[in-house]
């Protein structure tokens, strides 16, 4: 058990520490969040897979996917749980814990990390909802095991729920289930800043590069899209957005996965292997290609890059801002 609690502890402060100095970090966080969102559903007994929540953050049905249940929304914590990530006060989610949730007098004796997940574990006995698995991120940022709450992080086992005393079998099985989660995600950050290397490559080799810095940040923040969800993004038309993709095709910055002329959808190379829609490459990893040499004209390409990058955050935030009001405003126009 020491040795388990020493090493889940250690690979989420390298999760942590490789975070905050990313260049990749605010896609990455919000992926993370559909991946951390997906497995607190999974706890809620749920069907749905990760796919699905991805599907449903970019907007786009994928193709041979079962339909979500229309009797429930499954997204309903989702955007107040996002604005509790990026929340600067560091007390708002401690500060709505029920009254019940105390530490007993020897919780000086245990470590952080187990602290943490007991936090989780009463929350869990008192609210049968999906926040006790989403504030486990909150609950290790606030034992100092991270500077900042990863969504990643989300989850816990079902038997904080369902049995009185846990046993030594139940909390190994949630550490091991964190740190699968803080090694699966720590590789992603590291495939995704690949990817943006991939983005820059393919940009400086471009004789004209046109619209492709802007669908190279855009795929960083949404892996799936299609023709349609990129002539609305970049004020394009379908067939423009069409070209752009096969052209992103191309430089290996995506994949199609589908079979068929009319509403493609692709999804970012980085994703494919994950989500089964590659096949996993065997025998030894290939070299990635040298760094580009530095020079004032490559400086200029990358911060422009990173402009857009910039700019496509922006107004992917935008636009969650409008549909969270116009979710509310549906909300309150309903007779109670």
């Amino acid at each position: 058990m020491v040795a388990a609690i020493a090493s889940c502890s250690t690979a989420i402060g390298r999760l942590d520490a490789r975070f905050t100095v990313s260049p990749v970090a605010k896609p990455w966080a919000i992926r993370t969040a559909w991946t951390g969102y997906a497995k607190a559903l999974q706890l809620q007994s749920a069907e749905v897979e990760e796919i699905d929540v991805f599907s449903w953050g970019c907007g786009l049905k994928v193709p041979g996917r079962p339909a979500l249940p229309s009797h429930l929304d499954l997204f309903d914590r989702f955007d107040q749980w996002r604005a509790a990530l990026d929340d600067p006060d560091t007390l708002a989610w401690r500060d709505q814990l029920p009254t019940a949730i105390g530490e007993p007098a020897t919780a000086a004796e245990h470590p952080p990390l187990v602290r943490a997940l007991d936090t989780v574990r009463q929350l869990a006995r008192i609210d049968h909802s999906i926040k006790p698995w989403l504030g486990l991120p909150f609950a290790l940022r606030d034992r100092g095991l991270a500077a900042t709450p990863l969504p990643c992080l989300a989850g816990g086992v079902k038997a904080f729920r369902f049995k009185r005393t846990i046993s030594d079998e139940d909390w190994h099985a949630a550490l091991r289930g964190l740190e699968h989660s803080v090694t699966a995600n720590l590789e992603r950050l590291h495939d995704l800043e690949r990817l943006h290397r991939d983005a820059q490559r393919a940009i400086v080799a471009e004789y004209r590069p046109g619209v492709l810095p802007a669908l190279a940040a855009l795929l960083h923040h949404r892996p799936l899209l299609s023709p349609r969800s990129v002539s609305e993004l970049l004020s394009m038309s379908v067939a423009g957005a069409s070209k752009l993709l096969t052209r992103g095709v191309a430089c290996g910055l995506l994949i199609e996965i589908t079979q068929r002329r009319t509403w493609r959808v692709f999804l970012s190379t980085d994703l494919a292997v994950e989500f089964g829609y590659a096949a996993p490459k065997r025998g030894r990893p290939r070299n990635e290609p040298p760094s580009l040499p530095a020079n004032r004209g490559l400086a200029d390409v990358f911060d422009a890059f990173d402009q857009e990058m910039a700019n496509i955050d922006e107004l992917l935030r935008r636009g969650a801002g409008v549909a969270s009001a116009i979710g509310r405003a549906g909300d309150d126009s309903i007779p109670v």
